[in-house]
């Protein structure tokens, strides 16, 4: 009878032991391991891609018959031109890759990271994406790898981090796989209402005369200019404050190389030049 309760008993505990494997190979997910919670947001487009088109847009029309005389508005607009020349495309395939990235649900791959993969499409050539996002003590670190059949394969296009509220961070981009060296540094800072915001591109390319120039972009809640672009000319040490009213259209700039002086240029809500008051 005791040899029986033994056997039993024996039996049952190699039972046990073998199901408590199965359900901890279970939990461990192959070893990938539970999520420490849900997963990282992506961080809005807007921390990435900034809008250079921001400035009032001029109706080609003349007010109460007077001579069209926009220089100064003009020359501000030239002058984010020059950026829009810059960046060229060197940041379409990383803006393409991370705006298709918002929409894509992720999964979770270990080690307190997420990784969303998709596949997207720029000028009709498809690319594949890896955007894997870290939980960090003080946030969450990211990362891009992109791929092009034939061309390249899990290319890291980009890295960054931001807070854990979403309310700063950084990008560090690469130029791409044809030329593997750092582009643009990209600084942002946003309130939860996306209400009050702001993106710098800084140029970090060792090879280039520019290396540090930057443009700023930013809304807030001043008065009476509540947007503004500056720019900064690395290479001949200037810099270019342009500001102007969301709402108005007013607006003001300086460009010490351009005019000669330290003052601002004013324009009123037609565009027209007008003194500063």
């Amino acid at each position: 009878m005791k040899s029986l309760k033994t056997n039993l008993f024996k039996s049952l505990a190699v039972y046990f032991l073998g199901f408590s494997i199965i359900l901890s190979s279970c939990s461990d997910d192959d070893g990938i391991g539970t999520p420490p919670g849900p997963a990282p947001e992506v961080p809005p487009a807007s921390t990435f891609e900034m809008d250079l088109n921001q400035l009032p847009q001029d109706d080609g029309g003349r007010i109460g018959g007077r001579t069209n005389t926009k220089n100064n508005w003009g020359h501000s607009v030239v002058s984010i031109g020059v950026w829009n020349l810059i960046l060229g495309t060197a940041t379409v395939v990383p803006v393409a890759a991370f705006k298709a990235s918002i929409n894509q649900t992720p999964e979770f791959i270990g080690d307190n990271t997420w990784q969303w993969t998709f596949n997207f499409s720029v000028a009709n050539v498809q690319h594949s994406a890896k955007l894997q996002g870290t939980l960090v003590s003080d946030g969450i670190d990211w990362k891009m790898l992109l791929s092009k059949d034939g061309a390249y394969t899990d290319f890291e296009w980009y890295t960054g981090h931001a807070n854990a509220e979403r309310t700063e961070g950084e990008w560090i981009l690469n130029f791409g796989p044809n030329q593997n060296k750092p582009f643009l540094q990209i600084d942002w800072t946003r309130n939860i209402n996306n209400t009050v915001a702001d993106i710098k591109y800084t140029s970090i390319d060792p090879d280039a005369p520019g290396k540090g120039g930057y443009i700023y972009f930013g809304i807030n809640e001043e008065t009476p200019f509540n947007a503004f672009y500056h720019l900064y000319d690395k290479e001949n040490d200037n810099k270019a404050e342009i500001e102007w009213n969301r709402d108005t259209k007013e607006g003001r700039v300086s460009n010490p190389n351009h005019f000669g002086d330290e003052n601002f240029h004013c324009w009123d809500s037609t565009l027209e030049d007008v003194d500063c008051e």
